[in-house]
């Protein structure tokens, strides 16, 4: 299946390679896929366009800041079911970070809607900071994932959270 900018595989693994892939996802606060994503990612660095490497540096960076400054946030006691929407705040809050998010977008007002790039960095953003403190989506009544939107942000809606 293609989208417009990921085209799906699949690929079949053996048991311990794949019990090996889920080890080392959880202790990069990665989901499994994540984790393989990259994986081939670096394995095909070297032919991939000068662009589209410093991109992913660049995005390796943006989520490694906004792993580390979650779990920053955790330890400070900040926790809330708001987790996601705290961290964003932070992170826009400085402006280096704010210039990267601008480089990764193609686009220095980070505040605009529309803008083709945003919607998978922000999906990814929140994956990282979920699991970057181990939480899971809150529920509601019905089994779906609780969601908060917002305005004045670089993302308009996150899923609110709650502790493994």
């Amino acid at each position: 299946m293609t989208t417009n900018n990921t085209i799906r595989a699949s690929l079949r693994l053996k048991p311990d390679v794949h019990a090996a892939v889920l080890k080392a996802a959880s202790a990069r606060g990665v989901e499994a896929a994540t984790f393989m994503q990259n994986a081939i990612e670096q394995a095909v660095y070297e032919f991939l366009p000068e662009e589209r490497r410093r991109e992913l540096e660049m995005m390796d960076q943006f989520f490694t800041i906004a792993q580390d400054l979650a779990r920053q946030i955790f330890d400070q006691g900040r926790f809330t079911e708001h987790f996601t929407l705290t961290v964003i705040q932070d992170m826009t809050e400085n402006p280096d970070i704010r210039l990267l998010y601008a480089n990764l977008i193609g686009d220095d007002d980070i505040l605009k809607t529309g803008v083709a790039k945003k919607s998978p960095l922000n999906m990814y953003l929140g994956w990282y900071i979920k699991n970057a403190i181990d939480a899971k989506p809150l529920l509601d009544g019905s089994g779906k994932p609780r969601r908060a939107f917002v305005k004045g942000q670089i993302i308009q809606s996150y899923t609110l959270l709650t502790l493994n």
